[in-house]
């Protein structure tokens, strides 16, 4: 039997493989909106039509299934920034807009599992969800440093203060606790993030 009889099973194994990673992560995205304290594998198998063995196949454990669920939120920006011909805050208003649409969507499950530690000790540990960040950020914060002709050795202060202002939990409570339409809130946090950009780089 030659490579080409066995290329269309293996083909459609990896499309079942795709399918089925998909199904956890939507059913996930329903679990644990509706039932974040009670969330088991077993619970979001059940949800996803699949049996656990397949789901533990996928994802070893609830912390990293949200994991893959965070990176393809964050990959998802990263392709939005890629498709912009923007530069500049032009750029990164477009990217904060997006970033503001995906925490209504998927803030609530990214919240309930984002990590305790600070954002330096993340980055200086190569913390992949955090290197995958800086991905989806990075042209965009750098075009800000030069829209403010500030240099480009403020990137790491840039980085710091993006992290602090467009946490998902505050934006959350832009949107929901304080009733800001999508355009106000990306308005007013990222005229915050130029004004203390341009403060600390005064100092």
């Amino acid at each position: 039997m030659g490579w080409e009889d066995v290329l269309p099973e293996e083909t459609s194994s990896r499309s079942d493989a795709r399918r089925n990673r998909k199904r956890l992560l939507d059913a996930a995205t329903h679990v644990l909106r509706t039932e974040p304290e009670t969330a088991t594998m077993q619970s979001i198998a059940r949800k996803a039509a699949l049996s656990q063995a397949t789901a533990y196949r996928h994802f070893p454990s609830v912390e990293a299934l949200v994991v893959a669920y965070h990176e393809d939120v964050i990959a998802s920006l990263i392709e939005h920034g890629e498709r912009c011909r923007k530069t500049g805050k032009e750029l990164f208003e477009h990217q904060v807009a997006r970033w503001v649409k995906l925490q209504n969507v998927h803030g609530p499950v990214i919240v309930r599992f984002w990590s305790r530690r600070g954002f330096l000790e993340r980055l200086q540990s190569a913390d992949a969800l955090t290197t995958l960040s800086c991905k989806a950020w990075d042209r965009a914060l750098h075009g800000v440093l030069i829209d403010l002709a500030l240099p480009d050795a403020l990137l790491s202060v840039a980085r710091f203060l993006h992290n602090a202002l467009f946490d998902p939990r505050e934006i959350i409570d832009l949107t929901k606790a304080a009733g800001l339409p999508d355009e106000q809130v990306v308005r007013r946090l990222s005229d915050a993030f130029y004004g203390a950009l341009s403060g600390w780089a005064a100092h």
